[in-house]
């Protein structure tokens, strides 16, 4: 390589990735794999938001075709 690589890539890398399933899995529990939230009224925001875009969009329709 040349010497203006970048310190990390100044040594060939020739191993390969390793094979499927041979890497260790990690066991989480269902409350450590969660990525969102469950509480804070998040059904109703998802509810309340979801049925304005309904409306709007029927509003708009109502307007543009009728």
């Amino acid at each position: 390589m040349s010497n203006t690589a970048a310190p990390e890539y100044s040594r060939p890398n020739n191993q390969r990735a390793p094979e499927y399933g041979a890497t260790t899995q990690v066991a989480e529990t269902a409350t450590e794999a969660r990525q969102g939230v469950t509480g804070h009224n998040v059904n109703a925001v998802l509810v309340i938001s979801l049925s304005a875009v309904v409306i709007a969009f029927a509003a708009i329709y109502a307007f543009f075709f009728s």
